[in-house]
Order: C-alpha cells, then sequence, then structure tokens
C-alpha cells in the first residue's frame, strides 16, 4: 500500500477522483432505483416470468440420449 500511496500522492488533484467516483456511482444508483419504482407493475410481472417460461419451451429431453 505505501508505493501506491506514494505514486498517488504524486499526483496534483487526485483526492477529487475517489469524490467523482462516489458521485457518479450515487446518481446512477437513485435512477436506476427511481426507474424500478416507476415501472409498469405489468412489465415486472411479465420479465419476473422469463426464466419459467423459456424452460416450459424447452423441448424433453430423450431418456435414451442420456444413457
Amino acid at each position: 500500500m505505501k508505493l501506491v500511496r506514494h505514486y498517488l500522492e504524486g499526483i496534483s488533484g487526485v483526492e477529487i477522483y475517489p469524490l467523482i467516483s462516489f458521485v457518479l456511482f450515487f446518481t446512477l444508483f437513485l435512477i436506476i432505483t427511481w426507474y424500478v419504482i416507476r415501472m409498469d407493475k405489468d412489465v415486472v410481472e411479465e420479465v419476473s416470468n422469463y426464466a419459467t417460461d423459456k424452460a416450459d419451451e424447452l423441448p424433453d429431453s430423450d431418456p435414451e440420449l442420456i444413457q
């Protein structure tokens, strides 16, 4: 960690990068949370059934091929 700290101390203005990263992450988190809350409930229901719907569409496996 000393090696990294040594190089980071040599960069002027480096203390702003973690703040920028946090602001970008928090902004994206708020936008996604707002989008999910405002989603139409029918769309949520449709998307929640994707995994089970696809399993129903798969053809039955032939037991002779498994052996």
